[in-house]
C-alpha cells in the first residue's frame, strides 16, 4: 500500500468520525430540556432513585410530561410553599414505616418545586417532583376557605383524572396527614373507590384520603365530580359527598373506619395518645383546624411530628 493511499484512508476515517460526532451534536441540540428529562424519566424507576440522582433544574416538569412513564399504583401528594413543612412531616412518617410507594408530588408553584427538587434533609425515600400544568397558585395559600386555597383543592380532581386516564390506580394523601401504618393493607381488592369517613356513624367522607382504581366507571364518577364543583366558598369535598350519595354506577366502594383512619375531629376529642389507641391508627389527619400553625401545633403536641431536629 502506497503512502498516498494510507494518507487518503486516514483522511476518510477522520471525516467519517467528524460527521458522526456532528450528527450526535445536532440530535442533542434538536431536543428541548423537557424532552430530554422525559426520556430520562422513562428509563429510571424512581422507586429506587433518591432525588439527588434525578435530573434537577433541567426544566419544570409537569404531570403530563411524566404520567405515561409511571407505574401503578401512584401515591399523589400536592403542596404549595405554605404547607411544605407539613409535607416534609408526611414524608418522614412514610420513611419511618419503610413503605415503598410510587410518590408523585405535584407542586402548585415554583418555590416548592425548586426546594423539593434539591431534596429534603434526612429524607432518603425516592419521590418524583412535578409542577402543576394548571395556573400556578399563590405561594402561601394555607387558610381553609380562602379563594386561593379553594382553587388548589378543586384542581386536585383534574390531577386524579389524568392518572385514571393513563390507566393508573391512584391514592391521594393530604399533606397534613401522618401515616402510622400501611394503608394498602386495609384496602379491599374488589373496591374501586376507597375513602375515609370524617367521623364514625356519619355519612360525610374526606377527600383528603382517597383511593381510585383506573376504571371507566371511576372516570365517569370523576366527570360528575368536576361538573359539581362550584365556585364561591365551597371546595371539593362538599360536591364529592353529594355525587357519591347519588351515584348509581357499578362502582364498588369501601368506606374506611374513622377509628383507624382518624380525622382531626375524632383525634382531638380523645384523650388517649395515638400509641395507646385501640385499634392502632393507620393515619391521623390534622384537618378540622384552620391554618398551618394550628395543624403543626396539634401534630407536635400529639407526638406526631417526625421531622428530626437539626
Amino acid at each position: 500500500m502506497t503512502k498516498d493511499n494510507q494518507k487518503g484512508r486516514r483522511v476518510m476515517f477522520a471525516l467519517f468520525l467528524l460527521s458522526g460526532i456532528s450528527l450526535i451534536v445536532l440530535h442533542l441540540l434538536d431536543h428541548s430540556p423537557i424532552e430530554i428529562a422525559s426520556h430520562v424519566s422513562k428509563r429510571l424507576d424512581f422507586r429506587y432513585y433518591p432525588p439527588s440522582h434525578r435530573m434537577v433544574n433541567v426544566s419544570f416538569l409537569t404531570l403530563p410530561d411524566v404520567v405515561s412513564s409511571l407505574e401503578s399504583p401512584v401515591v399523589m401528594l400536592t403542596v404549595n410553599y405554605g404547607f411544605l413543612d407539613l409535607l416534609h412531616n408526611l414524608l418522614f412518617s412514610i420513611q419511618r414505616l419503610r413503605l415503598h410507594m410510587n410518590l408523585v408530588i405535584i407542586c402548585e408553584e415554583k418555590s416548592s418545586y425548586k426546594e423539593l427538587s434539591i431534596g429534603v434533609h434526612g429524607i432518603v425515600i425516592p419521590y418524583l417532583v412535578v409542577l402543576t400544568h394548571l395556573n400556578e397558585s399563590v405561594r402561601n395559600a394555607t387558610i381553609y376557605g380562602s379563594v386561593n386555597y379553594l382553587d388548589i383543592v378543586r384542581r386536585r380532581v383534574t390531577y386524579l383524572k389524568l392518572f385514571i386516564e393513563n390507566g393508573l390506580d391512584v391514592l391521594y394523601i393530604d399533606a397534613d396527614i401522618v401515616l402510622l401504618g400501611d394503608p394498602f393493607r386495609h384496602f379491599k381488592e374488589e373496591a374501586d373507590l376507597i375513602v375515609a369517613k370524617e367521623y364514625e356513624g356519619g355519612t360525610n367522607y374526606c377527600t383528603g384520603f382517597l383511593f381510585l382504581r383506573a376504571k371507566w366507571e371511576v372516570h365517569a364518577f370523576l366527570d360528575d365530580w368536576v361538573k359539581a364543583l362550584p365556585g364561591g366558598t365551597k371546595g371539593n369535598q362538599w360536591p364529592f359527598n353529594r355525587v357519591i350519595r347519588r351515584d348509581e354506577r357499578n362502582i364498588t366502594k369501601q368506606f374506611l373506619p374513622a377509628d383507624v383512619f382518624v380525622s382531626g375531629r375524632t383525634f382531638r376529642k380523645s384523650t388517649t395518645t395515638w400509641r395507646e389507641r385501640k385499634p392502632q391508627p393507620v393515619l391521623v389527619h390534622a384537618n378540622w383546624l384552620l391554618g398551618r400553625e394550628n395543624k403543626t401545633d396539634m401534630l407536635k403536641r400529639a407526638g406526631l411530628w417526625f421531622i428530626p431536629k437539626r
